[in-house]
C-alpha cells in the first residue's frame, strides 16, 4: 500500500463532474427545484445533485446501447463534448436561481454542513482503503476490468472478446462499465490512470454514492433532513456494507445500489410529487431503464417497493378516480419507456444461455438450494450488525405507530425476503434472488430505518433546546470518525489475485515470450464443480500480458465460445490438470499438445479464495526436467515447458 496520488486525487475531482454534469442538465430540464414561486420542501442542494449523479449512473448504460444500436463509435471528444453541453445546461436553467439562493444565504445549514463532512468521511475512508492498490480483488474485478477495456477498445459495445478470450457474443448487464468507460473517455488527459486502476477508483467513488443516495430518499419519506444525514453516516461509516464490497469487486450489484435509492425517489416523484407530470414519468422510465441495464436482480428490489405504495394510493385515492387515473396513466408510461430502453438488451440476453439458467430459477424449490438459502440467516449479523438492526427495528416501530411514510420501507424490507425465500409461502423462485443478494443490500432499508429514529430524536430534541443541532453536529464527527477508521481498514489482501510483483511479471512476459505462447496456471472448479476461476495473478494474463491462459473470464459461462463444446474443452483441461502428474512425460507432451508453452505460478501461489490445494506445484516443476524456470522475481514463477526434458533419463 502506498500514499493516494495525483492520479487520485485529480481522479476524484474529474468524477465530480462526471457523475453530476449529465444528469444534472436532464434534471435542470425536465424537473423543476420550486412548487410555485417557492423553493420546494425537502429538495435541498444536496439532494440535487445526488440525484443527478444517481440519474448520470442510469444514462452511461442507455447512452451507449442507443450508440451501438445506431452503429456509431464513441470516444473523448464526444464524451468531453457531452460534458461541455451539459455544463451549459444547468448554468443556463440553474444558473440564476443558485446565485439567489447564495446570496441569501445568511445562517449556517447544520444539517447541510453535516452531510458534508459525513460525505467526506465515507470518500476519505474509501480512498485510503485503496491507496497503491492498482487491481481490483478478487475473480469479479478480472472480468470486469476486461469488460471495460473491450469497450475502450470498440468504441462502444461489443460482441467478440478477441483478443483477450474467443468468447462471441456479449449479453451481461454493463451499467458499471460504461459509466467506468465513460469517466476513462473524459478523464484520462487529466488523471493518467490505467483501466485497471479506474476501475478501482470508480467502484469506490460509487461505493461513497452508494450509501449518499440514501439522503434524498430518506428525507423525502420521513421529513427529517437529520434522518437523512444519520441513513447516509449509517450506511457508510458504520454498516459493514457496501464498503466491503472491494474485496469481492462486486461492482455491479454496487452500483445499481448506488442508483436504487434515486429511482424509488423518481417513482414517488413520478406518481405523486409535485410534478407528477410527462417530464417526471420520462426521467424516472430513464432511471428505471438504466437499472435494468445495470443489473437485473436489483430490478427486482423496485416492485417490493412499488406494491406497498401503490396499496397505499388504492386505498388513499379509492374515491378520486382522476388521481387513480393519472396514477395509472403514470405507471404506463415509466413502465413503457423503461421496457423500450430495456427490450433490445433482453432480446439480445434472451438468445443467450440465459433462458435455461432462468427456467431452472424459477422452476420447483430445489431441497439443497433452499437448505443454503436458510444457512445464510446464520450469517446475518455480519452484513448488518445487531446493534444497527435494533436501531432500525426501533425506526420501523416508530414509524408505523406514527403512520409515516417511512412505513413504506417496513413493508419494503418485507416483501425483499419473502422476494428472496418464496419457498416460504410454498413458490417457485428460490434463487432468482437469493439471500445473499437481499443480505449485500440489506444496509439499504435497514440504514433508512434507522436514521429515521435518529431523525426524529434530534427533532424532538431541538424542540426543546436550541443548541441540540450543534450536538447532534459534534456526535457526528466523532462516531463519523470511528467509523471511518474501521471501514479504511476494510481491504483483506487475502483477496488480492493480481499483485504488483505479478504487475512485474507480466511486462516481461509481453517482452519475452512470443505471441503465439499459451499458459497453463492456477485455477479451481467453483459454482457447484460446474466452472474454473482462476486463483492468482495469471488469470490476468490475456488482459494484461497478451498472451492465452488456461482460464478463460468466468462468463465462458454463459457466453458463446468458439464452438459448441468450448465449456466441455476448457473444463475437461483442467479435470486433467487436476488428476495428472505434471512430472510425467506423457503429461507434459499432452499439454504441448493443447498448445500450452509455460506455466505461471502467480504471487498468491493459486491460494486466493482458499482452494482445498494450489493446482500448480513450483517445487515439483523445478524438479522436474521437463520444466525450465524462465523467470522467478518475488514469489512469481514461470516455467517453460521442455519436451525433450526428460529423454536422457
Amino acid at each position: 500500500m502506498g500514499e493516494i496520488t495525483w492520479g487520485t486525487a485529480t481522479a476524484t475531482l474529474a468524477v465530480c463532474l462526471v457523475l453530476v454534469l449529465p444528469g444534472g442538465a436532464l434534471l435542470s430540464l425536465l424537473l423543476s427545484c420550486e412548487a410555485g414561486d417557492q423553493p420546494r420542501q425537502h429538495f435541498d442542494a444536496a439532494a440535487w445533485l445526488i440525484l443527478a449523479a444517481g440519474l448520470t449512473l442510469a444514462l452511461a448504460p442507455v447512452a451507449l446501447l442507443a450508440l451501438y444500436l445506431l452503429g456509431l463509435r464513441i470516444g473523448p471528444g464526444l464524451v468531453l463534448g457531452g460534458l461541455a453541453l451539459s455544463a451549459a445546461l444547468i448554468l443556463w436553467r440553474q444558473g440564476p436561481a443558485a446565485w439567489t439562493w447564495l446570496r441569501r444565504r445568511h445562517r449556517l445549514d447544520v444539517p447541510l454542513l453535516a452531510l458534508g463532512l459525513v460525505a467526506l468521511l465515507i470518500l476519505g475512508s474509501r480512498l485510503w482503503a485503496v491507496r497503491g492498490l492498482n487491481y481490483g480483488l478478487w475473480g469479479d474485478s478480472f472480468q470486469h476490468t476486461m469488460i471495460v477495456q473491450l469497450i475502450q477498445d470498440h468504441g462502444g459495445l461489443f460482441q467478440s472478446w478477441a483478443p483477450y478470450a474467443p468468447l462471441r457474443t456479449f449479453t451481461y448487464h454493463f451499467g458499471f462499465h460504461a459509466n467506468v468507460a465513460f469517466f476513462q473517455w473524459a478523464s484520462d488527459w487529466l488523471t493518467g490512470n490505467t483501466t485497471p486502476r479506474n476501475v478501482v477508483l470508480v467502484g469506490q467513488f460509487l461505493n461513497t454514492l452508494a450509501a449518499l443516495s440514501l439522503y434524498p430518499l430518506a428525507v423525502r419519506l420521513s421529513g427529517r433532513r437529520w434522518a437523512g444525514v444519520a441513513a447516509v453516516g449509517l450506511a457508510g461509516l458504520l454498516m459493514p456494507m457496501p464498503a466491503f464490497y472491494i474485496n469481492w469487486g462486486r461492482y455491479t450489484q454496487l452500483t445499481a445500489q448506488a442508483m436504487l435509492p434515486a429511482v424509488l425517489w423518481f417513482l414517488l416523484e413520478a406518481l405523486d410529487g409535485p410534478q407528477a407530470n410527462s417530464r417526471a414519468w420520462l426521467l424516472t422510465g430513464l432511471a428505471l431503464g438504466g437499472l435494468g441495464l445495470t443489473h437485473l436482480r436489483v430490478v427486482f428490489f423496485v416492485p417490493c417497493f412499488l406494491l406497498p405504495y401503490l396499496a397505499w394510493r388504492l386505498w388513499r385515492d379509492r374515491r378520486d378516480r382522476q388521481n387513480l387515473g393519472r396514477l395509472g396513466a403514470g405507471l404506463a408510461v415509466v413502465g413503457g419507456i423503461s421496457l423500450l430502453i430495456v427490450a433490445p438488451w433482453l432480446w439480445n440476453l434472451f438468445n443467450g444461455a440465459y433462458p435455461a439458467i432462468a427456467a431452472a430459477v424459477v422452476a420447483a424449490p430445489d431441497a439443497g438450494e433452499t437448505l443454503n438459502q436458510a444457512y445464510l440467516f446464520h450469517e446475518i449479523d455480519w452484513y448488518v450488525p445487531w446493534s444497527l438492526a435494533a436501531l432500525g427495528v426501533l425506526g420501523a416501530a416508530l414509524a408505523l405507530l406514527q403512520r409515516r411514510a417511512m412505513s413504506l420501507v417496513v413493508a419494503w424490507l418485507g416483501l425483499l425476503f419473502l422476494l428472496a425465500n418464496p419457498h416460504w409461502l410454498g413458490l417457485p423462485g428460490t434463487g432468482l434472488v437469493d439471500n445473499f443478494t437481499l443480505f449485500l443490500g440489506l444496509y439499504l432499508p435497514v440504514s433508512l430505518l434507522a436514521g429515521f429514529l435518529v431523525g426524529e430524536g434530534v427533532e424532538f430534541a431541538a424542540q426543546r433546546w436550541r443548541p441540540a443541532g450543534a450536538v447532534a453536529l459534534l456526535l457526528v464527527v466523532a462516531v463519523g470518525l470511528a467509523g471511518a477508521r474501521a471501514r479504511a481498514a476494510v481491504v483483506e489482501p487475502g483477496h488480492q489475485m493480481m499483485t504488483e510483483a505479478d504487475a512485474a511479471a507480466m511486462a516481461w512476459i509481453r517482452a519475452n515470450t512470443p505471441p503465439e505462447a499459451r499458459f497453463l496456471v492456477n485455477s479451481f472448479f467453483a459454482f457447484s464443480d460446474h466452472y474454473i476461476v482462476g486463483s492468482d495473478g495469471g488469470w490476468w494474463i490475456p488482459l494484461l500480458a497478451g498472451r492465452d491462459n488456461t482460464v478463460p473470464p468466468l462468463l465462458y459461462s454463459s457466453e458463446a465460445g468458439p464452438d459448441p463444446d468450448y465449456i466441455a474443452r476448457v473444463n475437461a483441461l483442467a479435470r486433467y490438470v487436476e488428476d495428472a502428474d505434471l512430472a510425467d512425460g506423457a503429461t507434459v507432451a499432452w499439454l504441448r499438445e493443447q498448445g500450452i508453452t509455460h506455466v505461471y505460478i502467480g504471487a498468491q501461489s493459486g491460494r486466493v479464495n482458499d482452494p482445498d490445494s494450489p493446482l500448480l506445484d513450483a517445487a515439483l516443476l523445478q524438479a522436474s526436467s521437463y520444466y525450465r524456470v524462465v523467470y522467478h522475481q518475488d514469489g512469481v514463477w514461470i516455467f517453460e515447458l521442455d519436451p525433450e526434458g526428460g529423454s536422457g533419463d
